[in-house]
């Protein structure tokens, strides 16, 4: 018994986009979740009747728009249900900076105590923040994504006991880097931005080339009483990131 066909509607444009669009529709409406694979080039051609050339253009056009991967012996996989837009940060003031959060959500993959000489951001948050220091590697993702935003060290020069103890637990570990850059305990942020050369390690993490451009921001917290918070190093993802800023005149 053959497959039942599926016929798609009339409508401008060529085949291939006709299908997209219906492939797209399905998604959205929860046929293949995130992590699905789609049918193959061969099941779509026999569901709609239609060439391997229009099925495979119609599956490039939803890669194109950020809605699946496709690997050659692996099929396509569904990495979004929306057409992902390109994330803007616009930052006029500190209350701004720390709304970032709101907007993405943070996975924590490690963290452990360094000292001073195993880092150069250690050596400061010792130096500067006249504390020892925790590490936390996390990642930072769309609230709706499920691509990397942005690879994410935080050196936080720790103050107590407990304060070590929720950084080093991969649980609790975000919700101590949120409390610890509350509004009320920052006074500045100093920060500097650059594009460098992904590393090997990291572009694994961002889902990269080796050596593709990344967007990095460092970035010091410091508290009313000049004393470093902790410092925040960032790799972001430069297909995925904007950032902005409004400049007027003094």
């Amino acid at each position: 018994m053959g497959r039942e066909q599926v016929a798609l509607k009339d409508g401008p444009g060529p085949y291939y986009q006709r299908l997209a669009d219906y492939l797209l529709g399905e998604i959205r409406d929860g046929r293949w979740g995130v992590g699905a694979s789609l049918p193959t080039e061969k099941d779509l051609c026999e569901t709609f009747g239609v060439s391997r050339h229009t099925t495979r253009e119609a599956l490039r056009q939803l890669e194109t728009r950020g809605l699946i991967t496709r690997r050659q012996g692996s099929g396509s996989t569904v990495v979004a249900t929306s057409p992902p837009v390109r994330y803007e940060q616009n930052i006029q003031t500190i209350e701004d900076m720390l709304q970032h959060g709101n907007a993405t959500r943070l996975h924590v993959l490690s963290s452990k105590s360094l000292a001073p000489e195993e880092s150069t951001y250690a050596s400061q948050v010792s130096r500067l923040g006249k504390a020892p220091c925790v590490w936390v590697r996390s990642i930072r993702y769309p609230r709706h994504d499920v691509r990397p935003l942005a690879l994410v060290d935080v050196y936080v020069a720790v103050r107590s006991k407990v304060q070590t103890r929720k950084l080093l637990d991969v649980e609790t570990a975000a919700a101590e880097i949120v409390h610890t850059v509350d509004i009320r305990r920052i006074d500045r942020i100093e920060q500097a931005f650059s594009s460098v050369n992904v590393a090997e390690a990291e572009a694994k993490v961002l889902h990269m080339k080796p050596g593709e451009a990344v967007f990095q921001i460092v970035r010091h917290y410091y508290a009313p009483e000049g004393r470093l918070l902790l410092v925040a190093h960032s790799l972001y993802h430069g297909g995925l990131y904007t950032y902005a800023s409004t400049l007027r005149r003094s």
